[in-house]
């Protein structure tokens, strides 16, 4: 485990990404520091659901993820929704950049059918039961279009 994250040092978000899949799968213990010549990556369990990975690498800079199951983090944005009924299976987020990752299930039932994606259009085509949903997103200037039709299936 050790030495593929230790590769990934001088990549520090390919290391996060290593390193996040490791601590995913239980790997990780309470908090550890390996130092390589390329720099440290540290990991720490904070409680049964959630883990820091920092690397840093020789130049100081250092990037840091953030992972937790079952919960959405704190600081995720309150603007952005998400999807209701899914579960959270995991959530993620990496400092470089402000990236955020949600992981999500739901068994509500709806199987997408097709998807189209255009510069301007955005259409996705659900079905459940003996009805169809088809959502339209489309781009125009500095403003959006959201048109949901909801047809009975023949």
């Amino acid at each position: 485990m050790y030495s593929l994250i230790a590769k990934n040092a001088r990549r520090p978000r390919g290391a996060l990404i290593v390193a996040g899949l490791l601590c995913a799968s239980g790997a990780c213990s309470r908090s550890h520091t390996v130092t390589t010549a390329d720099g440290k990556v540290s990991y720490q369990e904070k409680g049964k659901d959630a883990r820091t990975v920092t690397v840093t690498g020789k130049d100081g800079q250092t990037a840091t993820l953030n992972f937790n199951q079952n919960k959405v983090p704190d600081d995720y944005p309150k603007d952005v929704p998400i999807y209701s009924p899914a579960k959270i299976v995991m959530s993620q987020s990496i400092s470089q950049e402000n990236a955020r990752n949600l992981v999500l299930e739901s068994a509500d039932g709806w199987k997408t059918e097709s998807t189209m994606t255009t510069a301007q259009l955005t259409m996705l085509t659900s079905t459940k039961a003996q009805r169809q949903l088809t959502l339209q997103i489309s781009d125009s200037g500095d403003k959006r279009g959201v048109m949901q039709i909801l047809t009975d299936k023949k």
